[in-house]
């Protein structure tokens, strides 16, 4: 089912059209992309969201770091919390770029551009760029995936080993990071 959906989310022309405009930038950034859709859907199905919803998901997940392709920090395997303040705030703006880019495009629906704009939000306003506190479950779900993901990668953080990941999740569920999302990615997550 996840592997439907997946296929069916990289067959439309304009999702395509925005991915590719990713590999260009980095290489790893698009497998990073690309991973956290995958991820993303299989914790949705896992947690029996509509078909639909999952579509929205998907699509948000795999556009989430759109925006860094307009950030001119380097960003890879380099913990964003050692930048220089002025590279800090540049980067912390790449959800912001990302959302402006296609919020007004009708072929993205509201869901996927929220988790664009929102996939650094944490439950506990921690996040950024808004600082909120309610989140939709697209975006508690792409929150753990991305940051599951990316600590792998070292996208915009310095590499982490899996176990070391998943004991930070663990540690910060129900507080940054929604318990029920946490516990259906480590399901499956060896």
């Amino acid at each position: 089912t996840a592997d439907n959906i997946i296929t069916n989310i990289l067959e439309e022309e304009n999702v395509v059209e925005q991915i590719y405009d990713i590999k260009e930038r980095s290489a790893d950034l698009y497998e990073h992309c690309i991973n956290t859709c995958t991820l993303a859907t299989m914790v949705s199905l896992k947690l029996q969201i509509s078909k639909e919803m999952v579509h929205d998901i998907g699509v948000g997940c795999l556009l989430h770091d759109l925006g860094l392709r307009y950030v001119t920090v380097e960003f890879d395997n380099v913990a964003i919390d050692e930048l220089q303040p002025k590279e800090l705030e540049e980067f912390k703006k790449h959800p912001v770029y990302g959302y402006s880019a296609l919020k007004g495009e009708d072929w993205l629906s509201k869901h996927s551009k929220e988790i664009i704009l929102c996939h650094h939000e944490r439950m506990d306003g921690s996040g950024y760029p808004l600082k909120a506190k309610e989140l939709s479950w697209g975006i508690k779900i792409a929150a753990v995936c991305d940051f599951f993901d990316e600590h792998i990668c070292g996208i915009g953080c310095s590499r982490m080993k899996v176990y070391e990941v998943v004991e930070y999740l663990k540690s910060y569920k129900g507080k940054q990071f929604d318990e029920r999302v946490v516990d259906a990615l480590l399901e499956f997550t060896a």
